[in-house]
């Protein structure tokens, strides 16, 4: 269980670093100016993953918290 918990953790974060509407590009990762270019039907499906992602690590920690032995 913590196996996916973990996973869910990682992959929510990092999909919070694509999201970021500052960053327009991934200049900040890499040296080169490419950009991601998302269109905006893209954006919005890339925020309803990440708000699915953010409950999804939510729920598996009080899954976690509540069948964990203490």
């Amino acid at each position: 269980m913590k196996f996916l918990w973990y996973i869910a953790g990682n992959f929510t974060i990092l999909l919070i670093i694509i999201n970021n509407p500052k960053l327009t590009n991934l200049s900040g990762f890499r040296s080169q100016s490419t950009g991601l270019n998302f269109t905006r039907s893209t954006q919005k499906n890339l925020q309803i993953i990440t708000i699915i992602s953010i409950f999804l690590f939510l729920l598996l920690t009080v899954i976690n918290i509540l069948y964990t032995d203490i």
